[in-house]
């Protein structure tokens, strides 16, 4: 009944934990094709997804990227080699709760004004620092709402975005996904499942989460990110927004097909 969804999983040194991603998708109802993106590893994380890809050769395709060139490099790469119209994006050191692919697919189904599906992130072994903050549900909805490792996306939307920014400021500090993740809920409608399966989000020393947590429940700047920096991200969403709204009134001028224009000097 519901469509069948593409999951991406950028993996880069993830040799411990992908067995465990990929065991959670292929037990996923609505999958469709599982892509494995080998962001230049440097252990046997490409190894590894090519044994499982061997195992399920009609399910699993790996692609290996030639350099490191950052996780948005890679799910963007992931996205294009899709031809799926839904696509997800899933990190390579979480996992799905069983049926968290049937509840974007049919979010998508019976919304079909959705562009943008964002699952549970449901957190495993958080530090009680973080846990037991009077604040905590609060700074996490955060998480939720800026994470890439949480989403499904109508394919043709997460395009016309441009991808995953891929800007040289994000590989040195991070945010790419909150920087999309804030356009989105600007130009779509964005469906939040927080209350069905979604994703579990294993928690580690130096994860992404620690720092968006330490800004929300105590206040702690980002360490070595200038308010030029900040300026430049705010920017990248600005765009993307910018470039989203030009498409749409393209796609909903009423001329369609050729029409002859003639262009004056006094209009240029």
């Amino acid at each position: 009944m519901f469509a069948k969804i593409d999951v991406i999983i950028p993996c880069y040194n993830a040799e411990r934990t992908l067995s465990r991603a990929v065991q959670s998708v292929i037990g996923q109802v609505c999958l469709g094709k599982l892509w494995l993106i080998d962001d230049a590893s440097t252990d046997n994380t490409l190894a590894l997804a090519k044994q499982w890809a061997a195992r399920y050769p009609e399910q699993i395709f790996v692609e290996a990227m030639p350099h490191n060139g950052g996780v948005a490099k890679a799910r963007n790469w992931g996205a294009l080699q899709s031809d799926n119209e839904f696509i997800a994006f899933l990190d390579a050191d979480d996992a799905y709760e069983t049926g968290a692919l049937e509840t974007a697919a049919a979010t998508f189904y019976f919304q079909p004004d959705t562009a943008l599906v964002r699952l549970a992130l449901k957190p495993i072994d958080l530090p009680a620092c973080y846990a037991e903050q009077p604040n905590f549900e609060f700074a996490w909805q955060h998480m939720r709402m800026t994470c890439g490792g949480n989403t499904v996306f109508r394919r043709a939307f997460l395009l016309a975005c441009g991808g995953f920014p891929q800007n040289d400021l994000f590989r040195q500090l991070g945010g790419e996904d909150g920087a999309l993740g804030i356009a989105t809920t600007k130009i779509a409608k964005v469906a939040t499942l927080f209350g069905e399966p979604g994703v579990l989000h294993y928690c580690r020393a130096g994860m992404h989460a620690e720092r968006l947590l330490n800004a929300v429940l105590f206040q702690q700047p980002v360490e070595g990110v200038t308010a030029r920096e900040m300026a430049q991200a705010e920017e990248v969403t600005d765009k993307i927004c910018r470039q989203v709204e030009a498409l749409k009134c393209a796609l909903n001028s009423p001329q369609i097909g050729i029409c002859p224009l003639e262009i004056t000097r006094s209009e240029i």
